[in-house]
């Protein structure tokens, strides 16, 4: 790959020289220090635009790997042009290299900042770098092991027709796929290959201790549901040096698509013969666009069905337990400090917690 920018004039960008073949990351971002040289590449999971500054021009970025995500800012000088062609030259999803950044705390996080004057940032080349240094993943043993457990759980139901729909999705060795691989989410909880496939088996997990406890639930059409709920996400997600969100993610959201998923599948089975009633597609669908809870969490209906209800507290708890505990993780990683700052997402501000023994 050619060198990307070359300027005569003093005080330009240090030129990163491209790397020839592929290598393995050093430097991963769960060991970065206070005061560490960082020379290393990184996927590219948000890109701010470009602000002013007394000195001139910046930008920021967050950086991540397979250990974790960290923020990135440039800073540059008056030239705000040279500032923005590097700005323009890499997207979300990139992976690039970074050149004499310095790993520096503020606000009490750790932050890599790059100087234009010493350091740089290159897009680099996918023949350069090795994917699975950037994308955290459970273990292939560990997804086939979990997806031995969602089986299990599909077997379990009795209801024919529920049977028969599920039948239509995991006989289908690209759903199979898709469905072990999938990521959770982008940040907040199980955002790592096989998350979404834990996430549903945790889900269902907690949906089947409340049939226990409780009587009167329809247990076939609760399990389908947890089994299905976050089926959209398979869609909404991709992943290559980073997860990110595809178009109908965007435009659509994994509830919708997860409805409209089951919707076809449930018009395949009448058409190739098999009885699915209205009123249990309706029950299903129903399960399915209101899992969020709350019209302000992105779901298109409240639950107004007790098996709607149990759905929406277990994806609601195992979704936050995770968190936290993905929280914590990151946190004991950073620090060696008892008590520490973790952002509550239904206070919308952070919090104390503690890291300490008990």
């Amino acid at each position: 790959m050619a060198d990307m920018y070359h300027y005569e004039k003093k005080r330009e960008q240090t030129m990163i020289e491209t790397n020839s073949g592929k290598r393995k990351k050093e430097q991963f971002i769960e060991n970065l220090r206070e005061g560490d040289a960082v020379n290393d590449f990184f996927a590219v999971k948000i890109k701010n635009p470009l602000r002013s500054y007394k000195r001139g021009t910046w930008f920021s970025f967050i950086a991540s790997d397979k250990t974790g995500e960290i923020s990135v800012k440039f800073w540059g000088g008056e030239n705000k042009d040279r500032v923005k062609r590097l700005h323009d030259s890499f997207s979300v999803g990139d992976i690039v290299q970074i050149r004499s950044g310095n790993l520096e705390l503020y606000d009490e996080k750790p932050q890599i900042s790059i100087n234009e004057t010493v350091g740089g940032i290159r897009r680099c080349s996918p023949s350069e770098y090795d994917v699975s240094d950037f994308i955290p993943a459970l273990d292939e043993d560990k997804i086939k092991e979990l997806y031995e457990t969602i089986k299990k759980y599909v077997k379990e139901i009795e209801n024919e027709q529920l049977a028969n729909l599920l039948a239509l999705f995991f006989d289908d060795s690209d759903f199979v796929k898709m469905y072990m691989h999938s990521p959770s989410a982008i940040s907040h909880h199980h955002n790592y290959v096989g998350g979404n496939l834990e996430h549903a088996i945790g889900v269902t997990r907690l949906c089947k201790n409340i049939c226990e406890m409780y009587s009167g639930i329809n247990k076939d059409l609760l399990i389908c549901g947890a089994i299905l709920h976050d089926i959209g996400k398979l869609k909404e997600y991709e992943y290559a040096a980073a997860i990110e969100k595809t178009d109908d993610g965007n435009f659509i959201g994994h509830i919708v698509i997860g409805d409209r998923w089951v919707r076809e599948k449930i018009d395949k089975l009448r058409k190739d013969g098999d009885k699915f009633s209205k009123e249990l597609e309706t029950q299903l669908s129903h399960l399915i666009l209101s899992h969020h809870g709350k019209y302000e969490f992105g779901s298109p209906r409240m639950p107004k069905i007790i098996e709607a209800c149990v759905l929406h507290y277990a994806d609601l708890m195992d979704s936050h337990v995770k968190n936290y505990i993905q929280r914590v993780e990151d946190a004991k990683k950073a620090t060696e400090d008892k008590w520490v700052f973790i952002y509550d997402s239904d206070e919308g501000k952070k919090r104390s917690f503690f890291l300490g023994e008990y």
